[in-house]
């Protein structure tokens, strides 16, 4: 059962207190093999489960996924958002119906960095596109997410049986950089709306910076720079091109 909890309190929590529980991890604990691991788990949670998974593929369908490798990924983007596929695509669909007004969950022109922290953003939880909805909660792996949300949430806790340094580096660590480094990707809109970013805001941002090929295309990712081959590599382009 889901908790009536507006989740944007947990992602806003951690956005806060999760930057400085990180810094003492790697003043405390940190070995390289550590570091490595965490920019790996970062890559992984960020990039295949955030950027392509949740956002390409669950919202705009710009590929097809083997059902393991769909379960794997959007696992990853789980615990790098704090979010379910179904609350990220219901969202996301709102951006890019209502990009750059009022309506716009984050409109960047409007609300400045304050579109950094959901929890600032607009409520758009009464604004649902009914297909999106239904497809994911159809969508066995999507809606189990969604439905066993505040447990998925609680197992990486787990690991604290193992060591304190394995529940920071395998858990906390990356899903810190992944929840920043999706605010940051809040930002590749200007007056004009969205738009193209050079190649290290793409590598903060998880690949998101070929933003204005992506809402002139957004069920093709084939111009989308290095992302695109990424998604070719782990999923099947429904798009031909």
């Amino acid at each position: 059962m889901d908790l009536k909890v507006d989740k944007r309190y947990v992602l806003t929590f951690a956005q806060l207190v999760g930057p400085f529980i990180a810094i003492w991890a790697l003043i405390q604990y940190a070995t390289f093999p550590w570091i490595i691991f965490s920019l790996m788990l970062f890559f992984l949670m960020r990039v295949i489960g955030g950027s392509i998974t949740y956002h390409r593929i669950h919202n705009h369908r710009t590929h097809t996924m083997h059902p393991t490798m769909e379960f794997m990924c959007t696992t990853f983007g789980f615990y790098g958002s704090f979010a379910s596929p179904l609350e990220f695509c219901i969202s996301h669909d709102n951006h890019h119906k209502y990009h750059d007004t009022e309506k716009d969950p984050h409109p960047y022109h409007l609300r400045g960095w304050k579109i950094l922290f959901p929890i600032l953003w607009n409520d758009d939880v009464n604004q649902r596109n009914i297909k999106t909805a239904v497809r994911l909660t159809r969508n066995k792996i999507t809606n189990f997410f969604y439905e066993k949300y505040w447990l998925l949430l609680m197992l990486p806790f787990l690991l604290l049986f193992i060591s304190t340094p394995a529940y920071l580096f395998i858990y906390f660590v990356p899903a810190t950089m992944s929840i920043w480094s999706t605010a940051i990707a809040s930002l590749n809109h200007d007056m004009n709306g969205p738009k193209d970013m050079g190649f290290w805001y793409g590598i903060i941002s998880g690949g998101e910076h070929m933003h204005k090929q992506h809402h002139d295309r957004p069920f093709d990712t084939s111009k989308e720079g290095w992302i695109n081959t990424i998604a070719d590599i782990i999923a099947t382009k429904r798009v031909k091109t």
